[in-house]
């Protein structure tokens, strides 16, 4: 792997986290206080391994992926993002505690990759015989910067108080509005 080959990684890497990134501060900002190390580290560890997984898949499933992600993943990623949202803004307030689950979590990871299908899709359409280094170091981006975002998220959902949850429900809203349309 060249440097050249490096840096392209690193680059896809940070494109691609910006829609983890704002999930993870909306996470973040919700989960305020609560949002523990622990449960940073397991949300960007999604983030991350989704992002690392989907170009692998995209490539080898190349035939069948391209078809389905270019007619219909834009629908599947912003459609899943704008349930979470308005699920996590209508909730009653005894539900608004549970902010955090692995199931929320599995979903958002999904939903803000699959434009990595495309990526390995794409690596395949310019003959790449091996893509796996690629895959680690977008990986590896993404869960820096997710971390930074759930950091960040956390900091302003204590500056902020109660209505982050409200403010990280329309993010997600948002991001997902921003996939249907411009996708």
């Amino acid at each position: 792997m060249t440097w050249g080959n490096i840096t392209e990684a690193v680059f896809i890497g940070g494109a691609l986290a910006m829609d983890a990134m704002a999930a993870s501060v909306a996470l973040g900002a919700a989960g305020k206080k609560d949002f523990c190390w622990k449960k940073i580290a397991l949300t960007a560890g999604f983030f991350g391994f989704f992002q690392f997984f989907m170009p692998l898949a995209g490539f080898y499933g190349s035939c069948f992926a391209e078809k389905l992600a270019q007619s219909w993943g834009h629908w599947i990623g912003g459609g899943l993002l704008i349930l979470l949202g308005g699920k996590m803004f209508f909730e009653k307030e005894e539900e608004k505690n549970e902010v955090f689950s692995l199931k929320k979590l599995f979903i958002l990871a999904f939903a803000t990759s699959i434009d990595a299908l495309l990526v390995g899709v794409s690596y395949r359409c310019i003959h790449r015989v091996c893509i796996l280094p690629d895959t680690v170091i977008i990986g590896l981006v993404t869960f820096f910067i997710a971390t930074a975002g759930c950091i960040a998220g956390r900091l302003s959902g204590r500056l902020l108080g109660a209505h982050c949850n409200y403010l990280g429900a329309l993010v997600l809203i948002m991001l997902g509005l921003k996939i249907i349309i411009f996708s």
